[in-house]
């Protein structure tokens, strides 16, 4: 297991050098956003436009940009962004917490029922219990986040009169009611399309394992049900499930994206479209290595974890 973990943060440099390149040079092909000129005006004189170019460090060729941003990021020093002129990483720092909360929340949310209501949905086979939660499962799939979360906010307030709180950032350890009552709301919407592709994999998972012998054998054995469905059956559908929930980390950054911009929420998700409209380089080469760490650690946790649920899986 030590060398198989060891060989795969090999590549970890590597990839992230390939995404780094990719990055750099895709913002600056001649089709792509030219900051400088978000920042002049038709009485901006050449001169001030070099000016800018310079503040910016852009007036270098493409290639000694990307030495100069790559020797800096080896120092740990990410640059500063184009708006603010704040370090990139403190800017980060400040929104990561957000977005950290909003993944945590929805992935939890969307394993939760995903798993639960598969469970349900396989041991009541066929009957009207499995049909509503199959119709749901695939109104879940088939409906947008966005207008899930638009609904939240419209509807509340017409049939109620209340209106979910929209805006800001309430820290868990500040004050934890007025935190939930932020964030559960969206966050629980948000995991509905996880929830429900979740609930398929576990239904067909646990249905196929129902069929096999060891689990006709723990019946026969006078195992209750419970034990049966979950020690025996569900613990055998997990590397499924697991994989299927490391998919959704990474491709509930960008609902939370959408989460952040209906509920006006200053997250990482919020900060990448703002600097990906505005042309911030620094922000946007920085966001894009993050999530390419993030989906390398993450499919390096799911594959360590086929080997502790089940112990045939090996790695050498």
């Amino acid at each position: 297991m030590r060398q198989y973990i060891l060989r795969r943060l090999v590549y970890v440099p590597l990839i992230m050098a390939i995404v780094s390149v990719l990055a750099f040079f895709t913002l600056r092909m001649p089709w792509a956003i030219d900051p400088v000129t978000l920042y002049v005006n038709q009485n901006t004189t050449l001169e001030q436009e070099q000016e800018i170019r310079r503040e910016l460090g852009l007036d270098k060729p493409p290639l000694q940009q990307f030495f100069v941003w790559l020797g800096q990021v080896a120092r740990g020093d990410l640059g500063e962004t184009f708006r603010s002129r704040q370090p990139v990483w403190q800017e980060i720092a400040r929104r990561l917490p957000v977005t950290l909360e909003i993944l945590v929340l929805s992935i939890f949310f969307s394993t939760l029922f995903g798993v639960t209501f598969g469970v349900i949905t396989a041991v009541k086979q066929n009957t009207p219990v499995d049909y509503l939660f199959r119709f749901f499962a695939v109104f879940g799939q088939s409906i947008p986040d966005f207008f899930l979360l638009i609904l939240l906010i419209v509807l509340p307030s017409i049939w109620w009169n209340y209106s979910p709180p929209v805006g800001g950032h309430i820290p868990f350890t500040q004050d934890p009611l007025e935190n939930l009552r932020l964030y559960l709301p969206p966050t629980i919407l948000l995991g509905v399309g996880g929830a429900a592709a979740m609930m398929r994999l576990t239904r067909s998972s646990l249905l196929e394992v129902f069929r096999q012998d060891y689990m006709r054998t723990a019946r026969a054995k006078g195992l209750p049900g419970r034990a049966v469905v979950l020690e025996h059956g569900l613990r055998n559908t997990l590397i499924p499930i697991v994989t299927l929930v490391g998919s959704q980390i990474t491709a509930l950054f960008f609902g939370s994206l959408i989460l952040e911009q209906v509920f006006s929420i200053n997250g990482l998700g919020q900060f990448f479209l703002v600097s990906s409209v505005t042309g911030d380089f620094p922000v946007i080469q920085t966001l894009v290595l993050y999530t390419a760490f993030v989906v390398m650690v993450m499919n390096l946790l799911v594959d360590i974890s086929y080997a502790l649920i089940d112990p045939r899986v090996k790695y050498t």
